[in-house]
């Protein structure tokens, strides 16, 4: 069961002085000889109202409190029955869907040895609650856990939640957290204060996903930095080479993708020795529910090369665009500009490779906007537009001038702006080809519908004050009208909704949060479009957040995700909430023939190569179904864990309920 995971911790609305003072005057007035079961129920509640402050001066305070309200909890902690309270209420806010509540509330965790944290789990999970709720809590803890470095359990926790999950066979949560966080946790263990906790957990992410390289190959843009970071520190090396023997042993599990692992190899050469590299053991590995590629028929991801998403998603968008795929790869020009000819290739390997994901690394090399710098995250409307612009271009320069491109033949339409002199009633007309519509979104309270805001793109514009109309006639700016008509329209539509505005005081691009009704049919000029794919931008600025694509295939919709693609339903796409956003959509006109996949026979010999090669690398490797993790013998790495307060301890906090 996916839920939408948000990144958001804590409410900010409160004071945090205020908050905390309530809760230390709380329980420093309980009587010690009783037992107010409800009051630290509500102690735990309030916890997570209280805010991080940002103020160095603040948060010395902060802290100094938060030591203070620990040690009182631990203290009335020799309850078992309070533990239980404690822990219940935490896990009730942390499994609630409506709320984020701040990490501060994970003291709480303190109250329980890290021994007996499973019987905590255990606890949990007997209490019947739903997929949802155990899919929030999850995520929550893990959000926490890149947000907070004060609590030692919390990390030892999570490990425990997971196996707990584990063992009920919840895989499917397991997979969709571990998809959603890998990539924030990896890049933390370079961090000494909170490493032990999260290595726990990646480590386990990592080891205990084994029938699919999309986890693995989410964390190779970062490995070699954060190898490279954990070598510089003698207390680190030995997680170094963990990591090592781990990365390692999950390159030899997933073969055939030499292009891929080629920059981290020459990085964990010079550690192997010092590693000791172990035969990898047989552990537990999550079922799969999803499909396997090699077995049925599942669509292939992209490799994200680096904040690469915004390239990903335009291009598994075109993809699914039959008629543009199947134009592009039968085009039998013997010579093609490289960028056509790249993405033949890529799009002949979509279609027909026996691997998860693909590299689009040539695409890359060779498509690159002005202003567009490696691993920065883009805007992916603007790199649709030089696609499509560039791959236009370069088909007329080999092809008849006559003859109409690829690009405008799926895309291509007119539209027709009349614009009239209100003085003299001078009217002038300009005729424009286009490949896509952009979309203002009107500032209003009322959602708006992707019809409405086609139709106030259609509707007549008055030209006064700063956008007056230019007369030839009158030779001045005068006050005037225009407005837009499409007089030739496009088989597929696209429109892209500008979410995006700049704003003149902070001089940035920023996002408008403002939700958009997304119509299956639209109509235009009195013809009908249906909507048959969507790139999403889930974030709050355009150079920031994440892409990814919903895509139908005849009545099944799919969602690309970078290396990872899912079967998914045409309700996820609608139930999306801001900061999630449509931003590219995709309309087909109707009753245009459903073209099947183009068959292998008609693809020209130079793309049969190309696949052929791919499936022989393959075949070549093999795949390897190996377990990888810590022998049951070994010590994981140092300094894990712990209860009491800021690492003491409390006898009798022993978890039995």
């Amino acid at each position: 069961m996916a839920v939408k995971h948000k990144n958001v911790v804590g409410p900010v609305n409160h004071s945090h002085d205020v908050r905390l003072e309530v809760i230390l005057r709380a329980l420093q007035y309980i009587p010690q000889e009783s037992l107010d079961i409800n009051v630290y129920s509500k102690i735990v509640m309030w916890l997570g109202t209280v805010a991080v402050p940002s103020n160095p001066t603040v948060y010395m305070k902060f802290m100094d409190d938060i030591q203070i309200i620990q040690r009182l909890l631990i203290k009335a902690s020799e309850s078992r029955n309070l533990i239980c309270v404690c822990t219940t209420a935490l896990y009730n806010e942390i499994s609630n869907p409506d709320k984020c509540p701040s990490p501060v509330m994970s003291i709480v965790l303190q109250l329980i040895k890290p021994e007996f944290l499973p019987e905590a789990v255990k606890f949990i999970l007997r209490q019947g609650y739903s997929e949802q709720n155990l899919e929030k809590a999850l995520n929550t803890l893990c959000l926490w856990l890149t947000k907070w470095i004060w609590t030692e359990n919390l990390g030892p926790l999570i490990l425990a939640f997971m196996k707990g999950l584990e063992q009920k066979r919840f895989t499917d949560i397991l997979m969709d957290i571990t998809l959603h966080h890998i990539e924030s946790l990896f890049k933390l263990i370079i961090i000494p204060e909170n490493r032990c906790g999260v290595f726990l957990v990646v480590h386990h992410m990592l080891s205990s996903k084994q029938r699919s390289s999309e986890v693995f190959h989410k964390i190779i843009p970062q490995v070699p930095s954060v190898l490279t970071q954990l070598s510089k520190d003698e207390t680190s090396k030995p997680y170094l080479y963990e990591l090592v023997n781990l990365i390692s042993s999950l390159i030899d599990q997933f073969p055939g993708y030499d292009e891929l692992y080629e920059p981290i190899t020459h990085v964990l050469d010079p550690f192997r020795v010092e590693a000791s590299l172990q035969k990898p053991l047989n552990t537990y590995s999550w079922p799969d529910t999803r499909p396997s590629p090699l077995l049925t028929v599942i669509k292939v991801g992209l490799y994200n090369l680096g904040n690469t998403c915004y390239m990903n998603s335009v291009l598994q968008a075109l993809f699914m665009i039959k008629p543009f795929r199947n134009k592009m790869l039968s085009h039998t020009k013997a010579v093609m500009p490289a960028l056509f000819s790249k993405l033949q290739a890529l799009f002949a390997l979509l279609q027909h490779s026996n691997k998860s994901s693909l590299s689009p690394r040539d695409i890359l090399a060779l498509l690159r906007p002005n202003g567009f710098l490696m691993g920065h995250q883009h805007d992916s409307s603007e790199f649709l537009w030089y696609l499509l612009d560039t791959l236009h271009e370069q088909e007329k320069s080999v092809c008849d001038q006559e003859s109409t491109t690829v690009v405008q033949e799926c895309f291509g339409g007119k539209t027709m702006t009349i614009s009239h002199c209100g003085e003299c009633g001078t009217k002038s007309e300009k005729e424009d080809n286009f490949r896509e519509l952009q979309l203002s979104i009107p500032h209003c309270a009322d959602t708006q519908s992707v019809q409405q805001l086609l139709n106030y793109f259609l509707q007549s514009e008055k030209l006064y004050g700063d956008n007056q109309y230019r007369c030839d006639v009158c030779d001045r700016l005068t006050d005037g009208e225009r407005i837009t008509k499409i007089v030739s329209l496009p088989k597929h539509l696209v429109l892209t909704l500008k979410h995006f505005r700049y704003d003149q005081k902070s001089q940035t691009r920023t996002k408008l949060l403002q939700e958009v009704h997304l119509d299956n049919r639209i109509c235009l000029e009195e013809t009908y479009y249906d909507l048959y794919a969507a790139v999403v931008h889930h974030g709050s600025s355009v150079d920031s957040g994440h892409y990814y694509t919903f895509a139908k295939d005849s009545s099944q919709w799919y969602k690309f995700n970078d290396s990872s693609v899912n079967k998914s339903s045409e309700d996820s796409l609608h139930q999306l909430k801001p900061p999630e956003s449509p931003y590219i959509l995709f309309y087909s006109k109707e009753n245009l023939v459903e073209l099947e996949d183009l068959p292998w026979d008609a693809l020209p010999s130079a793309l049969k190569e190309v696949v052929t090669r791919d499936c022989a690398e393959m075949e070549k490797s093999g795949p390897k179904m190996n377990g990888i993790g810590w022998k049951k013998d070994d010590r994981p790495p140092p300094g894990c864990g712990g209860g009491g307060a800021f690492g003491g301890g409390t006898p009798g906090n022993m978890f039995v309920c």
